[in-house]
């Protein structure tokens, strides 16, 4: 019998079951792979719900502060700023759950491969001490492999009822998202399906895992001098270049009039101050913080390929160079407002 507090806690998830349940399949069989992947044991139309339901709560609220502080909906163009605020506020919230979940996988990954080769050698010094291959597998798991563990051990838990050996290690692999520990576990079980020499086969495994290790740290060592010159450049270098373009474009603009009146500065004499400038200094602001924020995002994304081989990964870094970048931005713009700003009075 269920408890009151089950009951209640049913009946409250409900509405979160009811919200996934609405959604496409594919998409919620997406979900339920990345769930399986970050280890997260929720249902998965309730984890789904949860997160529509705030974000369409979100979009809702932006809607209303609109129309509370400003304009009810009485046009056209009305009804698309509410629209563009509702979608703006749904969203950014759900892609940032999403988010959080793909860095979830990315560090549970990262983790597990740190430890892999290390439980195959002991997987393999267990075999060489004359044990089963399922009680090798399972004396090879300790607490400090932290989710290898945990997943170890509910897998072959199952071996021990109903299920084979062989199908509980290959449930191992659905738990994590790495092609090192597919492989290696793919070929555990045809070496247990043709009973060859296991402990040799895993102590190439764990070598050739730490062999690509290495390769990695050598890439990420070799590469990191790069990616901090590329850092100084998007949030110094950049900055500061669009902050004097911005200033060089307001004084031609303020001095181009004077020129074409021919009132006999010194301007007027400089054939370089001619010409028509089809862009103006507050557009020109704009397109800076656009190229700021989208040069950011890039370099984002290469920290995330170079360190981790994962393009979203480096997402977490956008928000540090593209606050980096602006701001220093508004700062040179400051400094060189004022140390020219008695250039346009020639």
């Amino acid at each position: 019998m269920t408890s009151k507090k089950e009951k209640k806690s049913i009946m409250g998830q409900r509405p979160y079951r009811r919200i996934g349940m609405a959604l496409p399949k594919g998409i919620v069989g997406i979900f339920r792979k990345k769930l399986l992947h970050a280890g997260v044991r929720e249902d998965v139309e309730i984890w789904i719900g949860k997160r529509v339901l705030l974000s369409l709560c979100v979009g809702i609220i932006l809607v209303m502060i609109y129309l509370i502080l400003y304009n009810p909906i009485t046009s056209t163009e009305t009804s698309l700023i509410a629209l563009g605020l509702f979608i703006s506020g749904t969203i950014p919230v759900f892609a940032l759950s999403y988010l959080v979940l793909y860095f979830q996988i990315a560090d549970r990954t990262s983790s597990l491969e740190k430890v892999l080769p290390d439980f195959l050698l002991l997987t393999a010094s267990n075999l060489r001490a004359g044990m089963s291959p399922f009680a090798a597998f399972i004396g090879a798991a300790r607490p400090e492999f932290g989710a290898l563990y945990d997943e170890v051990k509910l897998s072959t838990g199952k071996a021990s009822g109903t299920a084979s050996l062989i199908d509980s290690l290959q449930e191992v692999q659905l738990y994590f998202d790495s092609p090192i520990l597919k492989r290696t576990i793919g070929l555990f079980v045809k070496g247990i399906r043709s009973g060859g020499h296991l402990a040799k086969l895993l102590n190439s495994s764990a070598e050739e895992i730490r062999r690509i290790q290495d390769l990695r740290a050598e890439l990420t060592t070799a590469t990191r001098s790069y990616t901090i010159f590329l850092g100084f450049i998007v949030v110094l270098v950049m900055p500061f270049l669009l902050s004097v373009s911005t200033h060089f474009l307001a004084v031609f603009l303020k001095i181009q009039p004077e020129n074409d009146l021919g009132n006999g500065s010194l301007a007027a004499n400089l054939p370089s101050f001619s010409g028509k400038v089809l862009i103006t200094p507050d557009q020109m602001f704009l397109a800076s913080i656009a190229i700021l924020v989208l040069t950011s995002l890039l370099m984002s994304c290469l920290i995330g390929i170079i360190g981790k081989g994962r393009i979203l990964y480096g997402i977490k870094y956008f928000p540090i160079f593209a606050m980096g970048s602006v701001g220093f931005y508004f700062f040179a713009r400051m400094v060189i407002g004022s140390f020219l700003s008695g250039f346009g009075a020639m």
